[in-house]
């Protein structure tokens, strides 16, 4: 059976807004399972996607998450959705060799797909046959064209469907 996931990273929100809950219920709508790749910035928006949100959420932290979620998010996560092993990270460093350098912390954590964020900019790739994700930024289009969520298939055997989703000014 195969589990339809929603990705966003570097929301950068101090508190969750209307563009988030349009974002939820509309390029996110499909989503059974939600994973943010840090940066989400005010400890607001983590309550809100844990307690109001009633969709499953994990996240971990970014750089750019305040002190108050130190404490509340993890800084990486392996989890098992839909059969298959995910990572989440948020990603540390410039642009350029960023899903290379995540990739070694989970060589050997056995996971088909990795989630990160921190570049703002949309990729998908597979590294030594683990597939990245990065769905860019829903409200910040530092360092990329445009803004961006995903919708990811995951099964048993690994990664499916990857879509990237515009997110409307």
């Amino acid at each position: 059976m195969t589990m339809l996931l929603g990705l966003l990273s570097d929301t950068h929100l101090a508190e969750p807004d209307d563009r988030l809950e349009a974002l939820l219920r509309g390029p996110l709508g499909p989503a059974e399972v939600l994973l943010h790749a840090g940066d989400h910035t005010g400890p607001a928006v983590v309550d809100y996607l844990e307690f109001v949100e009633p969709r499953p959420y994990h996240g971990v932290l970014g750089n750019m998450d305040g002190p108050g979620l130190g404490g509340r998010l993890p800084p990486t996560r392996v989890l098992e959705l839909g059969g298959c092993r995910v990572g989440l990270v948020h990603g540390w460093g410039p642009p350029a060799g960023l899903a290379e350098r995540v990739a070694e912390v989970f060589r050997n954590e056995g996971v088909q797909l990795v989630v990160f964020g921190h570049s703002h900019a949309a990729e998908d790739r597979t590294i030594r046959g683990v597939r990245f994700v990065n769905p860019g930024s829903a409200f910040d289009r530092r360092w990329a064209p445009r803004r961006t969520v995903a919708l990811v298939e995951v099964g048993p055997g690994g990664v499916g469907r990857v879509e990237f989703v515009e997110v409307p000014e």
